[in-house]
């Protein structure tokens, strides 16, 4: 995970806490802040998935690449985690509001 998705991961679950321990909610418009950065970043993050599974495709079958192919293969896993994770904590706060 990279650090701008690390922080937005932070912003999220600090929005979501004052929730848990029965804390007065945090301002909607910091919530619909959040919410928008979260979708922005979660579609640069499909953008990019997309990417890498047209890259792998190009590759697939060429004994040469085999070395890219398996690093794009390792990203794609570890986009597909990262959008999950992503989409999970943006339904949760979308719930809030």
């Amino acid at each position: 995970m990279n650090e701008d998705l690390s922080v937005l991961f932070d912003r999220i679950r600090a929005l979501l806490d004052p929730r848990r321990n029965g804390s007065p909610a945090p301002p909607v418009e910091e919530v619909e802040h959040t919410l928008t950065d979260g979708y922005a970043r979660a579609l640069a993050l499909e953008g990019e998935r997309l990417r890498v599974e047209r890259r792998i495709r190009e590759l697939a079958g060429s004994a040469e690449d085999a070395t890219e192919a398996s690093a794009l293969s390792s990203r794609l896993a570890a986009l597909d985690a990262e959008l999950g994770d992503l989409r999970d904590l943006l339904r949760t706060l979308a719930a809030t509001l």
